[in-house]
């Protein structure tokens, strides 16, 4: 009996750590007859667009080539083999930290397809609790209504073109996303906040930026604890990858934005991408980029802080984390992955709310993120069907080949506009009034 009561109490345990049971009175959300009439209709279509697309496109769905990548890079780690003075697969240079190799190792000890099948297993379970996690923040009682919420997110989610680019190439970008949504959306104080911040920055660098965030919403102690468990990353690469790491972080191969790839490729959804396409050389608007960069990193953190102040922690993490992307000298379009969230709380704020504006902005998010299909290669296997506005080829491409930093800008200015034009000074409009929320501090 005893055994049964801990095997339900383990399972208990996972459960609230998507969804938490909430106290007595937490408020039940309010989901639309047609929207739940409509959830498993479209989760099966998102299914049965997976099964037909890989049956159609086999290595073109699932190339995963990043992935073989990691595992190389972990493979080098246990036979003690340098990370950066070659490629590791074909052409492909390992680009991480020697903190990342370190984390990749376990991936080399398995046969590549093991490694793909739960890579694969894993990333959605990994996007599962990141929209479960948004939208546990907010209280809502655990419920028939908020579990389909739930599934339908993620099977939504699962149609972005930065989830779908993510899961064609094996990366790590939902991961990165479960990380920090786990570490900065806490629905209970803790002196461990920051850490997912700082252990994310150790495997890529751009979850950094939220350290500032952080600085600048007064949330000093979890600044701290990021910046020490970002060190601590440093630390363990050259404790067991030194020469690798003395590479990477004093020979400044972090800075190398040419490992990734051109700075001027359409696949550059950033600032820094966008300026690039327009003026030839690239180099010639490196000063004008810094300058831009700075000024729209500006308004980002400016919207971040408002919506910090009136409670909205999840627009907040949203706004920062597509400025993460749009400011970095090379983000490519599934580095996107912030558009996850943002699409909870926009989705969130048009079932409670009702407002016109809040259903645009839930339309814009998802038409902009997701994996349109524009072009479809059938009597190739090996081709992969091109996905997403930004991949459109006309005469006005000006606009959908950065139409990701372009909805960086629209998001920023609506979050400015939209909480300076409410009067609302509370944790989502008061519906969190069973949970402890995390002061300024």
């Amino acid at each position: 009996m005893s055994d049964v009561k801990t095997t339900r109490g383990f399972w208990t345990r996972v459960a609230d750590s998507f969804l938490r049971t909430p106290t007595e009175g937490a408020p039940t959300l309010a989901v639309p007859v047609w929207l739940r009439r409509a959830t498993p209709w479209l989760i099966a279509a998102v299914l049965a667009w997976f099964v037909v697309c890989t049956i159609i496109w086999p290595v073109g769905m699932w190339m995963q080539i990043d992935l073989e990548v990691y595992r190389a890079g972990g493979l080098a780690v246990l036979d003690g083999r340098p990370l950066y003075d070659h490629p590791l697969v074909a052409s492909l240079m390992f680009t991480y930290t020697p903190f990342a190799a370190i984390i990749f190792a376990p991936l080399a000890l398995l046969p590549l397809v093991g490694t793909e099948v739960v890579y694969t297993v894993v990333t959605v379970l990994l996007l599962l609790f990141a929209v479960a996690r948004c939208w546990r923040w907010m209280g809502y009682r655990r419920d028939r209504a908020a579990v389909g919420i739930v599934l339908l997110g993620t099977a939504l989610a699962l149609m972005f073109e930065p989830v779908r680019t993510t899961l064609y190439l094996g990366q790590i970008n939902v991961l990165l996303l479960a990380i920090v949504v786990a570490d900065l959306l806490r629905t209970r104080k803790s002196n461990w906040m920051g850490v997912g911040v700082g252990i994310a920055a150790g495997i890529k660098l751009t979850p950094l930026v939220f350290i500032p965030y952080l600085l600048l919403t007064r949330q000093f102690k979890a600044a701290g604890v990021a910046f020490a468990s970002f060190v601590g990353t440093i630390a363990l690469g050259f404790v067991l990858k030194p020469h690798d790491a003395s590479s990477y972080w004093l020979g400044q191969k972090f800075s190398e934005v040419a490992r990734v790839g051109d700075v001027w490729s359409t696949g550059n959804q950033t600032l820094r991408g966008f300026l690039a396409r327009l003026v030839s050389p690239p180099e010639a608007t490196q000063n004008v980029w810094v300058v831009l960069a700075l000024l729209i990193g500006a308004l980002g953190f400016g919207a971040a802080m408002l919506a910090h102040r009136r409670g909205e922690e999840l627009l907040a993490v949203s706004v920062i984390g597509l400025c993460s992307t749009a400011v970095s000298p090379y983000s490519w379009s599934h580095h996107w992955v912030w558009f996850v969230p943002l699409a909870v709380f926009a989705l969130h704020r048009a079932l409670t709310t009702g407002k016109a504006s809040m259903w645009v902005l839930t339309a814009y998010v998802y038409i902009t993120a997701f994996a349109w299909p524009v072009s479809f290669p059938v009597h190739d296997p090996g081709a992969r069907a091109s996905t997403g506005i930004w991949m459109i080829d006309w005469s006005g491409d000006v606009v959908t080949r950065n139409e990701y930093l372009i909805a960086y800008l629209v998001t920023a200015v609506f979050t400015l506009v939209h909480l300076r034009r409410s009067k609302v000074v509370a944790s989502t409009d008061g519906v969190i009034d069973n949970r402890d929320p995390v002061p300024s501090r």
